[in-house]
């Protein structure tokens, strides 16, 4: 997420995913990742073959920030006509397709539920914005530029990684573990490349990654393709993830590049031996 991003985001007048009306976790849904051109009706005509003509679908009206940006809601409020099995819903629509984009049905929650949630998120903001300050002499740089590979679509893929991208730049190893259900150590995490302006030496941070990750399942029994489908889209830390079957790193007969985490190691060796120097 870009900084003019986080910026808008923090100025949104009423950002809260609150609709006009108390909400009925029994009778209602929340739904997620709408496409900016999707009506109420095209919604409602995702249920009301099941439900009948009674669904009732709110799109909470567009966002002004304090600067007068208008920000379209990316999500809906369906309420039904009775109590709800919001896991069976989930299974049978999730991810169904409206106008290009695959939504995503989560339960509703109560007007305590949603002011826990803001409190929390608010909390989580101060402790990252805390946890991500750096001296002024430090600054952030960019990856080195990569060799000469093969396109991606020519790449092996493997059997049991999958990377991920759009992660939270705070997350952790043992979040992402814990989130995808593996082991920490199975968790490459490359963290962004920093400079230090007084000596111009590059190192890793110790707490800001570079948004991607490499995730590997011990003694996966099924295809690595259905834990693409497992996590495609889903939302860590208020960001949906992109995920994709991991391509097998290639290596020259001259040369054996090290891993990510082992550069980390290394940079960080000789930051610390430059600090006490």
């Amino acid at each position: 997420m870009s900084s003019e991003e986080v910026t808008n985001n923090n100025n949104v007048a009423a950002a809260t995913t609150t609709p006009k009306a108390p909400v009925d976790p029994e009778t209602t849904i929340f739904v997620g990742n709408v496409a900016s051109g999707v009506t109420e009706d095209d919604l409602k005509k995702v249920f009301q073959e099941e439900f009948s003509e009674q669904v009732e679908v709110e799109i909470p009206a567009p966002a002004k920030t304090t600067k007068g940006k208008v920000l379209p809601r990316r999500y809906a409020f369906v309420k039904f006509p009775q109590k709800i099995d919001v896991e069976a819903i989930k299974s049978k629509y999730d991810k169904t397709v409206v106008q290009e984009k695959g939504i995503f049905i989560r339960k509703a929650l109560t007007e305590e539920e949603r002011d826990t949630q803001r409190k929390a998120k608010k909390q989580q903001r101060r402790n990252t914005k805390k946890g991500s300050k750096f001296p002024k002499f430090r600054t952030a740089v960019s990856a080195p530029p990569n060799k000469e590979k093969p396109p991606l679509e020519e790449m092996e893929r493997s059997n049991d990684t999958l990377y991920v991208n759009n992660i939270p730049y705070s997350a952790t190893k043992e979040q992402l573990a814990e989130f995808f259900g593996t082991k920490p150590e199975l968790i490459v995490l490359p963290m962004r490349r920093m400079r230090n302006t007084k000596t111009n030496k590059v190192f890793y941070s110790k707490k800001m990654n570079r948004g991607i990750a490499f995730v590997t399942f011990e003694n996966l029994q099924v295809d690595i393709k259905n834990k693409v489908e497992e996590f495609q889209s889903k939302t860590l830390q208020d960001r949906p993830i992109v995920v994709d079957v991991a391509a097998l790193r290639q290596q020259t007969n001259d040369e054996q590049k090290p891993t990510d985490e082992q550069e980390n190691k290394e940079e960080e060796k000789k930051e610390e031996k430059s600090e006490s120097n």
